[in-house]
């Protein structure tokens, strides 16, 4: 799969990904594709093609209180993303990209969640870091946009 201009291998859920069986290849052997929940029109998404999608439920939740200055933001990775990870924390705009200021705890269905409260109408770009190894966007991200640092992209939330 080609990939197009401005979108690394960690925009692509694929590596954690299920794999599916697709249609008989040569010499009757089956050839595997990896498939992900939401993946094709996140692409779509990044591309510009499809109209914002939300996946599944790990989908962002904004929850708006009585204050009017601030909302709460539930930061959530499905257990597809995470599979056998000890460890998520999530870093952005409003922790000044600290990766070890919001670790996510992990939930009795294999995902990990933080809820954040944030300053409201704002946009804030973040990422999650697995295991202190990999980045991950969000699947669910309100959008994304072209990260400073490399040739990748960020998610968005939108409070």
């Amino acid at each position: 799969m080609k990939k197009p201009p401005g979108i690394n291998h960690l925009s692509y859920p694929t590596e954690r990904a299920k794999v599916k069986k697709t249609a008989k290849a040569p010499g009757n052997k089956v050839a595997p594709r990896a498939v992900s929940p939401g993946a094709a029109a996140i692409r779509k998404q990044l591309l510009g093609t499809a109209e914002p999608v939300k996946t599944g439920t790990n989908e962002m939740k904004k929850i708006r209180g009585t204050n009017q200055k601030t909302c709460k933001v539930v930061f959530r990775l499905p257990h597809e993303a995470v599979r056998d990870a000890q460890s998520v924390c999530v870093a952005g705009d409003f922790n000044n990209w600290n990766i070890y200021a919001n670790p996510l705890k992990r939930r009795k269905d294999g995902s990990f969640s933080l809820t954040i409260e944030l300053v409201r109408n704002r946009e804030y770009q973040f990422r999650y870091l697995i295991d202190d190894m990999y980045w991950e966007n969000d699947w669910a991200a309100d959008k994304y946009m072209a990260s400073t640092f490399g040739d990748c992209d960020n998610s968005v939330v939108v409070v």
